[in-house]
């Protein structure tokens, strides 16, 4: 469930000119399994099995004086889906954890929050039938600063980020509350190991606005972030590797859910295809260090600029 507050996206520190537009599409395909010890039952406790497809139309304007602004919209399904038994093998020959794919059946979609000591039925959350919807709306305002630190090699921003709610009654797909974040980014380039690498790194605060999922306590501020490099082998083809990492959002007991109390950090890998003002891209994820949330994604993006 982190996945339905904000988080800040690796965006280039580079403003867009005015006159100047971009536009993007992803198509995400995703699988998740998440299951809290039941512990006799005595503490809250958490399944949530699905899989997602999600379509993301982002529009991006340079609006002159250093300053652009970035809107991002999504189209979310959450149903069992069919990579189960895939992601099982997966994560078996990988050696990657897959405690929780263990103990639960393939082809079957299930949210379900509970907490013993709470008899307000009505704030208990079971859902097993597909939920799909707009997911919550971003809107992101950049600003280009000057020098870095005194060098014109390193490009700076900051963002003002906000994210307004879609649907109060689409759990896993909307937090149903407004978030704000701001952050700042860097990018620049180098020779590392003899290659020519562009790099990029992203630093951010979140405040998330106070959710209906009440398992746990939240964190209403977090920090959200993290890196990439990426390397071109010709005028065609980039590879890139980002690290995406977050602190925790919930306030769960000990290791009841690594997923909610422990930091988050989801490695990206993906390969762009560069045409003339425009890009594709096959990426996917796959969460390192939680033991009960084993998201594993595959992206497909094209990229297009247009203007002057």
């Amino acid at each position: 469930m982190p996945g339905i507050f904000l988080e800040l996206e690796l965006e280039s520190a580079c403003i867009l000119e005015s006159g100047v537009y971009r536009f993007s599409t992803n198509l995400t395909r995703s699988n998740t399994t998440t299951i809290s010890p039941d512990n006799n039952l005595i503490y809250p406790r958490l399944i949530l099995d699905h899989e997602r497809e999600e379509v993301t139309v982002k529009v991006e304007a340079g609006l002159g004086s250093g300053w652009d602004l970035i809107i991002r919209l999504r189209y979310l399904k959450d149903w069992e889906g069919d990579w189960d038994h895939f992601m099982r093998q997966f994560h078996h020959v990988t050696g990657l954890p897959y405690e929780s794919r263990k103990v639960r059946p393939d082809g079957e979609f299930l949210y379900w929050q509970y907490r013993p000591e709470n008899n307000d039925k009505e704030q208990f959350i079971w859902s097993t039938k597909t939920q799909k919807g707009n997911g919550d709306y971003v809107l992101s305002l950049g600003k280009q600063h000057g020098a870095f630190f005194g060098s014109s090699e390193v490009k700076w921003s900051t963002r003002l980020v906000y994210k307004h709610p879609s649907a109060d009654d689409l759990p896993t797909i909307s937090s149903g509350k407004r978030d704000y974040g701001i952050s700042t980014a860097a990018e620049g380039s180098g020779v590392w190991w003899e290659r020519n690498i562009q790099w990029l790194v992203n630093l951010g605060l979140v405040h998330a606005g106070e959710t209906e999922h009440t398992l746990y306590e939240q964190n209403r501020t977090f920090f959200s972030g993290g890196g990439g490099v990426s390397t071109s082998f010709n005028d065609d083809w980039t590879m890139s590797i980002q690290n995406l990492i977050a602190s925790p959002r919930y306030h769960a007991p000990g290791l009841e859910l690594k997923g909610m109390n422990q930091w988050q950090s989801i490695l990206a890998v993906g390969v762009f295809y560069h045409l003339k003002d425009q890009s594709l891209m096959l990426a996917f994820t796959e969460d390192l260090f939680t033991n009960h949330s084993e998201d594993f994604s595959l992206i497909f993006s094209w990229k297009g600029q247009f203007g002057k």
